[in-house]
């Protein structure tokens, strides 16, 4: 499978959905177990600073400075901050050089900048002051930056957790993108074959225990459907040809000996001899229609070979040549070498000459027509084109149906089914046969499908 192709396949864009979930949802865990930890934890300390400023606030001088001095000492981190100043504001004991800028409430107070000292680096901190009963402050404090550290620490884990499950997500949609590109290209070569004309072919299936092989089984038994009921179609066609046939070739037997003995020039001579063309037509198509019959139903590749279409077309240039030269045509043939492919060499010629005698047959007495066949970019194409009647426009799709006859060559005989025949063996070799205007005359193209 083609990269970009790979790329936007759906299994992969599902798995990178999925990841993206991952880590959105992962993500918003460890943000709310964050937030709920450090909001938890913060309330308890806003508790605890409160009631101690306020235990602190009623301690004697003494006591108070030796439980603020054992509080510094088991301090190893130096988180918390601790100041007793006296009525006149100045520090009495403590590690902050200057007062807090906080109201002595003894509530609980965020500082999202506060500058223990001079040279510290600002850091979140909470905060208490509470007014003792000589009119000195008491002050406690503890830093935050637990919080930040608690926040990398969280992030780390969540890189390390989300990491390798996003990319087990992406892993595992690669593999069902893999997996599931070759059995969709399984699936559509299997629907080529029937484009094709191919109705015996079927979607492969695999397991048979998901939705898709269930739908591949339901398409398998319609084409059976259709297979059996096209097949009684064309059965029913055949048996009515060829019971027709017999009956045909006895009238045309008794005919024949009715025109035996008919004087020359009587007029049951010439009526006879009129039914007789009507006769050979309608035998004519009854064998058109058997030979559509026996191309549709027999599709088979067994006399597939290699083919040189130039070499096909030089054959019949040289067969028609006769023809064109006794209806006053010119009759040209430019090939580009060898144009080889695969093929059954005795379709592509039936399939060439039907396109060779409709031009022929639609060019008037003066005119031209042209055979080319080419392999130009790996694609082979034979092109048969003249300057005759054409095709209109809104007939250029309808001609290729059996019977079909364009309305401005109504006058010329036929039967409308070579070009049946033609369409029929160029869907055989996975070929399409289209028709444009050559202004004037009519070009059609028999050339292979592109993938």
């Amino acid at each position: 499978m083609p990269l970009r192709d790979f790329l936007r396949s759906t299994p992969l864009r599902l798995a990178a959905a999925f990841a993206l979930a991952i880590l959105l949802l992962t993500g918003g865990v460890f943000a709310f177990v964050y937030e709920e930890t450090t909001e938890a934890w913060i309330s308890q300390l806003q508790t605890v600073f409160a009631d101690e400023a306020e235990k602190a606030a009623a301690s004697d001088d003494e006591r108070l400075q030796r439980a603020l001095s054992l509080r510094l000492t088991r301090d190893f981190r130096r988180l918390n901050f601790v100041a007793l100043y006296d009525p006149s504001g100045k520090l009495v004991f403590g590690n902050l050089d200057r007062k807090p800028d906080v109201p002595a409430d003894g509530r609980t107070h965020y500082l999202a900048d506060f500058r223990p000292t001079e040279a510290g680096e600002p850091e979140p901190t909470l905060m208490v002051a509470r007014i003792r009963p000589d009119g000195g402050v008491i002050v406690l404090g503890r830093s935050l930056s637990e919080v930040a550290m608690l926040r990398r620490i969280l992030g780390r884990a969540l890189s390390f957790a989300i990491l390798p499950i996003a990319a087990g997500a992406l892993m595992a949609g690669f593999f069902l993108a893999r997996r599931s590109g070759e059995r969709i290209r399984e699936i559509d070569r299997a629907i080529a074959e029937i484009v094709k004309g191919d109705l015996r072919a079927r979607l492969p299936s695999r397991s048979g225990i998901d939705e898709l092989d269930g739908v591949i089984a339901s398409v398998n038994e319609m084409l059976d459907e259709i297979e059996r009921l096209l097949g009684q179609l064309g059965a029913v066609g055949d048996n009515i040809a060829h019971d027709l046939r017999a009956p045909l070739v006895n009238v045309r037997a008794v005919l024949e000996q009715g025109i035996a003995t008919a004087p020359k020039g009587s007029p049951a001579r010439q009526s006879i001899q009129t039914a007789l063309r009507q006769i050979d037509r309608a035998m004519t198509t009854i064998a058109a229609l058997l030979r559509v019959s026996a191309i549709e139903r027999e599709r088979r590749h067994s006399a597939f070979r290699e083919i040189d279409l130039g070499e096909i077309c030089a054959e019949l240039h040289e067969f028609f040549l006769p023809l064109a030269k006794a209806k006053g045509v010119s009759l040209a043939l430019s090939a580009d070498g060898s144009v080889l492919r695969r093929g059954d060499p005795d379709l592509m010629r039936e399939a060439v000459a039907n396109l060779i005698d409709n031009a022929l047959k639609f060019t008037p007495r003066g005119g031209g027509v042209w055979i080319a066949a080419t392999g130009r970019d790996g694609h082979a194409s034979i092109e048969v084109s003249d300057n005759g009647r054409g095709v209109p426009a809104a007939e250029s799709h309808d001609i290729f149906r059996r019977f079909a006859r364009a309305r401005n060559g109504a006058d010329l005989p036929g039967t409308g089914l070579g070009l049946s025949i033609a369409e029929t063996i160029a869907r055989l070799h996975g070929m399409d046969l289209t028709v444009e205007d050559n202004a004037p005359g009519a070009r059609f193209t028999l050339a292979e499908r592109h993938s």
